[in-house]
């Protein structure tokens, strides 16, 4: 089955659209940066807003503005998140700072299903990049933010694809304008699908805060509506229904 990024004749190739995973970092003579092959394990990952770029696979996330114009990607100076963890993660962090600033010399190309980015920075050091399309992508459209409550246990379900299948508990919660969570108002009902990105435990409730897209061109055996995690806000061990 084709992927939606492939046959969407209306996907822009441009950097905001994909996250962008790391697959290979080589200095001016061709030799791999040995401290940035972590993050070709981990991965690490470039997320491209309207004016902000985020790096997450290493130990620390890091976040700074950018600008994009004429093949030459200009990273402002990132801020970082401050935990503390293996050296390698943190050297890894260290050498992201030091290749991911100033003006780089940008190429974007390739298929829309499979496009590079390649960003080479003034000291030579050539950085590969393989593009995977972002949800807004594939879906044809930007998400809406909910937030799910997800019962501890699953129950059986009547799935139309799937014998046997069991289905996620789940019912929708709301929060005011102070952050504080109101009463439940619908009942729980079963999840005849996935949330992509979420794996249930057995006996772990948990609160959700999903993206929930409207696919627009799905496949005839696909949901027309898709649910993409986006935070882990709350878990109960005691698998407690509330």
């Amino acid at each position: 089955m084709s992927t939606p990024a492939a046959t969407s004749a209306s996907t822009q190739l441009s950097l905001p659209a994909y996250y962008w995973r790391l697959a290979s970092a080589t200095d001016a003579s061709g030799k791999a940066i040995a401290a940035l092959q972590k993050g070709i394990e981990q991965p690490v990952r470039l997320t491209f807003s309207a004016d902000a770029l985020n790096i997450r696979g290493g130990c620390n996330a890091q976040f700074g503005g950018y600008t994009y114009q004429n093949g030459v990607l200009h990273v402002a100076n990132l801020a970082s998140t401050m935990k503390a963890c293996e050296p390698s993660l943190m050297q890894l962090d260290a050498e992201l700072g030091r290749h991911l600033k100033g003006d780089l010399r940008a190429t974007l190309g390739g298929e829309a299903s499979e496009p590079g980015l390649t960003l080479v920075a003034q000291d030579g050091s050539v950085l590969k990049f393989v593009g995977e399309p972002t949800p807004e992508t594939l879906y044809g459209g930007p998400g809406e933010t909910i937030f799910l409550e997800v019962a501890a246990k699953r129950t059986q379900c009547s799935h139309p694809m799937i014998p046997n299948y069991q289905c996620l508990m789940v019912r929708e919660r709301r929060y005011n304008d102070a952050g504080v969570q109101l009463p439940p108002q619908e009942e729980w009902h079963p999840l005849y699908q996935s949330i992509e990105g979420y794996e249930h435990h057995d006996g772990v409730r948990t609160v959700l805060r999903v993206k929930r897209y409207d696919w627009k061109n799905p496949p005839a055996d696909a949901p027309s509506k898709v649910y993409v995690l986006d935070m882990v806000v709350e878990q109960d061990a005691s698998g407690k229904k509330k």
